[in-house]
């Protein structure tokens, strides 16, 4: 994951110039007082066509993970799930988990329709 060129605050209506195909942005929440970060994550294209309508999200914690979250733009926060990542590279990477985690989402809002 990296910090996205522009600066710009993050909104999820518009993607940015510097996304990239098969990256996502992502909403990360920055400690103490949670200001907000956006950050692009290379997720594969075919993970980035299925966020294409979500809301991504990430916190580092205490315990040097990362907890990533997602949910569908009209959908509340109730809905969201998450997955924990290992802050480093890996099979359980903040990218990878990112990357199961949309697929998880997505599916589960195809069992609902």
């Amino acid at each position: 994951m990296r910090v996205a060129k522009d600066g710009k605050p993050f909104d999820i209506d518009h993607l940015s110039a510097d996304v990239c195909e098969g990256e996502v942005e992502v909403i990360q929440y920055l400690r103490p007082e949670g200001k907000r970060r956006r950050m692009l994550a290379d997720v594969g294209v075919e993970a980035a066509k299925m966020a294409e309508d979500m809301v991504l999200s990430a916190e580092e914690l205490n315990t040097l993970r990362v907890a990533l979250y997602a949910r569908f733009i009209m959908e509340p926060e109730e809905k969201e799930i998450n997955e924990i990542a290992e802050n480093g590279p890996g099979a359980d990477s903040p990218a990878m988990c990112l990357a199961r985690l949309i697929e998880r989402k997505f599916n589960e809002r195809s069992r609902d329709e």
